[in-house]
């Protein structure tokens, strides 16, 4: 009920600054698994796209007395001029999938999770997974932002999803290329401390994401990657998604039981994980002499 009441105070503030130029409105907006975030768009009479603003820190401002409805019309105003300012995205490059076809790219979500958000987006069934596509800015001040592709897309551009899934599994494995390292090298690289060595000997555990970290789970799909992994460790090893952005590989050499590995998962999901970023409770097995993973 008190965000009700701060939404009102909200739109009676930015409509006393803005007068009738500007259309005003909050949107629900769903986002990875199931979640649903509130935010305001301010549009202008001739205007097709504008910025989202998501609300939950102001409100939370507001919550907590910090700041007055009016102080939060005005930075919302703010942010929103800037983001206008910066928004370099062409609706005719996306409209025309000849121009867009070259920033299409997949990621993988939880089925489950996500069915409702299923119904509306392409998408191929994988595991307990879901294949799904995006389109991602490639230039300008909003460089890496992406936005989720939906059947109406599909629709516009008069293509199938074979097209879909054949232009994004070239662009992702091509544009944001794998990345391998052991955890302990990681943890040296992240902490800035070369010399730091926790696991002494070979390497236990493993991160497989993309160069930018960001949806990288979906390297688990690039073209012969895990085939190529499994010659470099020279055994079977266990996949722990850890996130949509990253997966831990643990080579089966009998330290961990599946038991164990998906109490770890379960865990580090409950207390580390931000609830839209978690991929699976579920630990899969890749067999490199089937070269198949499976659950």
């Amino acid at each position: 009920m008190e965000f009700e009441t701060f939404k009102k105070e909200l739109l009676d503030n930015l409509k006393q600054i803005l007068g009738e130029e500007k259309n005003i409105h909050f949107q629900s907006v769903e986002k990875n698994n199931g979640i649903r975030e509130e935010a305001v768009v301010i549009l202008g009479e001739k205007e097709r796209i504008a910025p989202t603003i998501y609300l939950r820190e102001f409100f939370e401002e507001w919550e907590a007395g910090r700041k007055s409805a009016e102080e939060i019309s005005r930075e919302i105003l703010l942010r929103n001029a800037s983001q206008e300012r910066e928004v370099d995205f062409s609706l005719e490059s996306f409209e025309n999938y000849e121009k867009a076809r070259g920033q299409v790219y997949f990621k993988l979500v939880n089925y489950e999770m996500n069915k409702g958000m299923l119904t509306k987006i392409p998408y191929v069934p994988y595991l307990d997974l879901a294949i799904v596509f995006y389109y991602r800015l490639e230039r300008g001040n909003f460089q890496g932002a992406t936005m989720l592709i939906h059947n109406c897309n599909l629709e516009a551009w008069k293509i199938g999803p074979r097209q879909l899934l054949e232009d994004a599994v070239m662009n992702t494995s091509r544009k944001l290329p794998y990345s391998f390292q052991g955890m302990d090298a990681l943890i040296r690289e992240l902490s800035g401390d070369e010399d730091r060595d926790l696991y002494p000997g070979e390497e236990i555990m493993y991160v497989l994401s993309n160069q930018e970290k960001c949806f990288g789970a979906a390297a688990l799909l690039y073209p012969h990657v895990l085939s190529h992994i499994s010659q470099i460790l020279r055994k079977n090893f266990y996949v722990l998604p850890s996130s949509i952005h990253e997966c831990i590989l643990v080579p089966d050499q009998g330290q961990y039981s599946r038991i164990e590995l998906t109490q770890m998962v379960r865990e580090v999901n409950r207390t580390q994980v931000e609830a839209d970023e978690i991929l699976s409770d579920q630990v899969y097995y890749y067999d490199r002499q089937k070269e198949k993973l499976m659950m």
